[in-house]
């Protein structure tokens, strides 16, 4: 099974302000607990001097349609892992055709 990003960025909402002064950026939690929720943090990351800012956007989804969003979310990475995997296997068969046709007209006698 493919592993799962925890967040991803949206956008920035304008009048929301962390610790250190910047704008708060607006991302979304894909953690299990709360998936597609929406949440503020410090946009510079704490490892480069940003604050632990953090702030729930909206109010918790109710259990059932947090259910439902992580089964979608582990659908549509199972089906990304089977075409990233078709697309791999298409290459390779690719690959291999020419291969075989170069090799093929390598060993055909000339005929003049």
């Amino acid at each position: 099974m493919s592993s799962f990003s925890n967040s991803s960025m949206t956008s920035v909402d304008e009048g929301r302000y962390c610790r250190c002064g910047n704008e708060a950026l607006l991302k979304t939690s894909w953690t299990q607990l709360n998936p597609g929720r929406r949440f503020f943090t410090c946009r510079i990351s704490k490892k480069m001097g940003g604050c632990d800012y953090f702030l729930w956007y909206e109010d918790r989804h109710p259990p059932q349609a947090n259910r439902v969003m992580w089964g979608l979310l582990k659908k549509v990475n199972a089906f990304d892992e089977k075409l990233k995997r078709a697309k791999n296997i298409f290459i390779v068969g690719v690959v291999a055709t020419g291969l075989l046709m170069f090799g093929i007209w390598k060993l055909k006698p000339n005929c003049l």
